[in-house]
């Protein structure tokens, strides 16, 4: 009996405690849901709604007159819900009476490749199963999606048709190819080019947006209410020319063409700031086929041969140690320093020369003989001249991937000077130079011997408000005598006047310049399969230079491979259009063609006032792809119709009137505050004020044709 009894209070016991522990569960929970329901509902409502960071669109990259060189177009991904919260009320079920429509619309148009019942099949599916994230279209663009907006269903928003609109930027380059290794590209893996050298400028603020999770790694914005907005990136305004550029990259591509050349570059330079209107750099993928995959200009050093016997020439005559008329036995075309020997390319026409001589004619034999003349017993300050020129330190332009130069020092590189270092220096080897190093010196003998920094990006500009100014930067105020320097100039005038690049000669306008040829595998010792580089590096016009110009082109193997014949036609091509495009015609008084100004329709050009173009293209049927917002634009045409790009217009600087009909040009001419003079009639080919310019004078002289 006690037994039973100790046995029944212990069964009491535990049930006591089993009523014990479910009071407190049933209390909890009354405490949670009750207490602090409103706290935990909260932190529910946390983990299902979040804020997401996303990007502000990209600034723009500009040309010169303000053309976009590259541009962030929005482009739209669409989304389904089919579980939205409106999508069937107590009166209406929108999702049923609209699906039938909605499939056929979508059948005709962005899903052609199924049929109206198999999309209405797929639909309902997906609505049995839920699914708040159905992929409907991707890379839409803005007139795409405002026709999507009024399909059946789609056309009642988001709450009740269920579409869901997530916006994505994509990067553009209108102009395609031109300068494409030069303006670059920024993704998260790759970072080139301007792109990623102005990052900090382009890139703008990220905004932040409330996000619902509707899935394992999905999320979709909550009526589109974005928390933190985005603030858009800034535009950069290049100096980069489109007329040059393309004129630079075209015949560099015939030249790649013509000689079979591995790879060719060109540079041009405007010679009294150092701003840079054109960067061409083309090579081959795996097919042989031409594209701009490296930038050699800037970053490909190699041993430049001729053209820096310019270098070794201005030190002698710097030094005082030569003049134009220093005689030089050129003997066979052939010497030796030590037991080396130095060869010219062809047997010499004369075997007495002098230094104006061996310098045209490109002499090796001359020139390494004239230098080790006058640096043999002092090869130290040969040396020091090169850092005295600069041409020991980058050029700092605003591009990254720049290498240092290789100079040779007696000093500082005693194991690597050797007996026939100096000789071999004066004519261009032993020397590691990138094609814009050369140039960067060249321009500065152009430009009275003042060295200036190469540079691309001229301005900064937030909202179309300018905010910064990037002057030209003086790299060296003077690197040689007014002696040596004007001596140095009648070489390079002699060249093309009379040596290696006669045919580059012109009735129009003077050249003055130099032509390399290297032999890039020189120390191989086989000499079978010998590669070549050509080049030419000079300035136009020659006795007041405005422009400077590289062209390098890489290991030619057919059609001749010296630099007067594989890098000099390139040049002479590029010179042409910058004159052309810069030199305004002379009328005699009586010549003076009458302007033209009636109050009926003017020609127009490829620039203009978007309007008119939308109605003068509507009336003759050309298709027009207005891609983008603006009061402005130019057009470019190709075989699929004619595209627009906005050009943006400030009122405080000399607008670029290149291309535009008189009407157009007038009315920014007035708004800018500037009086015209008007030679012919037609659209405008060019004008007496350079574009960008501050408007400070109050007369613009237009040329049309």
């Amino acid at each position: 009996m006690e037994r039973k009894k100790e046995f029944l209070i212990r069964v009491y016991v535990v049930i006591g405690v089993f009523c014990l522990i479910a009071a407190a569960l049933v209390g909890k929970a009354f405490y949670i849901s009750q207490i602090e329901g409103d706290y935990w509902r909260a932190k529910a409502e946390e983990q299902l709604f979040v804020l997401m960071p996303f990007e502000a669109e990209r600034g723009k990259i500009l040309a010169d007159d303000g053309s976009p060189l590259a541009i962030s177009l929005p482009f739209f991904e669409l989304r389904m819900d089919t579980k939205a919260k409106g999508m069937k009320t107590k009166t209406k079920d929108y999702f049923k009476d609209e699906i039938d429509s909605l499939s056929l619309v979508l059948s005709q148009t962005l899903m052609p490749d199924k049929s109206a019942k198999e999309i209405k099949n797929w639909l309902i599916k997906e609505r049995q199963d839920k699914n708040q994230y159905v992929l409907i279209a991707k890379n839409i663009d803005y007139n795409q999606l405002e026709l999507i907006k009024k399909f059946p269903l789609f056309k009642h928003g988001q709450n009740r048709g269920g579409l869901r609109i997530i916006k994505h930027n994509r990067r553009e380059k209108p102009f395609k190819l031109l300068a494409n290794r030069t303006i670059g590209l920024h993704r998260d893996s790759l970072s080139i080019g301007l792109e990623h050298q102005y990052n900090q400028y382009l890139k703008g603020e990220e905004g932040q947006r409330l996000m619902k999770k509707i899935g394992n790694h999905q999320y979709l914005p909550v009526d589109d209410v974005t928390e933190i907005e985005a603030k858009k990136g800034k535009d950069i305004i290049t100096n980069l020319n489109i007329g040059i550029q393309e004129i630079a990259q075209e015949a560099l591509a015939e030249a790649m063409e013509k000689h079979q050349a591995e790879k060719a570059c060109a540079v041009v330079m405007e010679v009294k700031t150092g701003a840079i209107k054109a960067i061409a750099n083309l090579g081959r993928n795996e097919n042989g086929e031409l594209v701009e995959n490296y930038n050699y200009a800037v970053a490909h050093s190699s041993e430049p041969g001729s053209t820096m016997k310019l270098a070794s020439t201005l030190a002698m005559l710097d030094k005082g140690s030569v003049n134009l008329k220093t005689p030089v036995s050129l003997g066979d075309g052939s010497c030796y320093f030590y037991d080396k020997e130095m060869k010219d390319a062809h047997a010499p026409r004369i075997s007495a020369a002098d230094l104006y001589f061996s310098f045209i004619t490109s002499s090796n034999v001359g020139i390494s003989k004239l230098a080790y003349a006058s640096f043999g017993n002092d090869q130290k300050s040969f040396a020091e001249y090169y850092t005295k020129f600069g041409l020991n330190k980058k050029t700092g332009i605003d591009l990254g991937g720049e290498p240092a130069p290789v100079i040779k020092d007696p000093a500082r590189d005693k194991t690597k000077w050797y007996g026939t270092t100096l000789p071999w220096m004066s004519v261009g080897y032993e020397t590691q130079l990138t094609p814009l190093q050369i140039l960067t010196f060249y321009n500065g003998v152009a430009n009275g011997g003042k060295v200036m920094k190469p540079y691309l990006v001229k301005a900064i500009v937030e909202d179309e408000e300018l905010v910064q100014t990037i002057d030209p930067v003086v790299l060296k105020d003077s690197i040689c005598s007014e002696s040596a320097l004007l001596q140095v100039m009648e070489c390079l005038k002699g060249v093309v006047l009379e040596g290696t690049a006669k045919f580059m000669k012109n009735d129009r306008y003077s050249i003055a310049g130099k032509t390399g040829t290297a032999v890039t595998n020189y120390f191989e010792s086989d000499g079978v399969n010998k590669e070549y580089q050509a080049s030419f590096c000079g300035f136009f016009p020659a006795e007041d230079p405005l422009y400077s110009c590289i062209v390098v082109v890489y290991n030619p193997s057919q059609g001749g491979y010296y630099g007067g014949e594989a890098a000099a036609p390139v040049f002479k091509r590029i010179a042409d259009h910058c004159m052309r495009m810069n030199l305004e015609p002379e009328f005699a008084l009586n010549q003076k063609p009458k302007p033209t100004l009636t109050s009926e329709l003017l020609p127009v050009g490829n620039y203009g006032y978007t309007n008119d173009f939308k109605t003068l293209f509507n009336h003759i049927g050309v298709p027009f792809k207005h891609s983008t917002a603006g009061e402005w634009i130019r057009t470019i045409a190709d075989q699929n119709g004619v595209y627009t790009f906005a050009v943006s217009q400030n009122n405080k600087i000399v607008p670029d009137l290149r291309g535009m009909g008189l009407r157009d040009a007038l009315f920014l001419i007035d708004q800018s505050g500037l009086k015209a003079k008007i030679h012919g009639s037609g659209k405008i080919v060019s004008q007496s004020l350079n574009p960008g310019d501050p408007v400070g004078q109050a007369m613009i002289e237009l040329v049309l044709e």
